[in-house]
């Protein structure tokens, strides 16, 4: 009987525990993906990526190469230091530098901000931060928020100051 109890003891001792059930999964390099019925809502390369353990939540930092895209077509191409993602919604906000620009072949815009989130079920992209947009004018234009509605190309535009060029 005391050998029993030693060996059951001693048989615990070297015993590794498993991780802390809420450590964060990691991976460098990669893509996601925010995907609707119909097909590819948005994509993003990104350097790292940190999950919580049930991965619904994730940290994209070093995003390049991201595009939103509108009726199967790329629309809008997006860089950002850091993205966060809902991988149930598949909304995302993205902040740190961001540069935005148009992957149509209609005139080059390109959007300059320091903030944008994307909201999936409405196909909305807002810009709460000031937003300096290069429209092919000699002057940029300055604007305080953009919300863009991507399924019906709408976009809304407050505190606007600056020069625009309209082709």
């Amino acid at each position: 009987m005391i050998y029993l109890a030693a060996g059951v003891y001693l048989a615990g001792l070297h015993e590794t525990l498993p991780p802390p059930p809420n450590s964060p999964v990691i991976f460098t390099g990669g893509q996601a993906l925010g995907q609707k019925l119909t097909g590819r809502s948005w994509t993003a390369d990104f350097d790292r990526i940190v999950s919580n353990t049930n991965q619904t939540a994730l940290q994209l930092d070093g995003v390049h190469h991201a595009v939103i895209f509108k009726d199967g077509k790329p629309y809008l191409r997006v860089r950002a230091a850091h993205m966060t993602v809902n991988t149930i919604t598949h909304d995302f906000t993205a902040t740190g530098p961001i540069h935005i620009e148009t992957a149509d072949a209609g005139p080059k815009r390109t959007f300059e901000t320091d903030q944008a989130t994307w909201s999936e079920g409405p196909g909305r992209l807002i810009l709460p931060h000031p937003c300096e947009v290069d429209t092919g004018a000699e002057l940029p234009l300055l604007v305080g928020s953009i919300t863009v509605d991507v399924p019906h190309g709408e976009i809304v535009l407050h505190k606007v100051g600056g020069a625009v060029n309209f082709k």
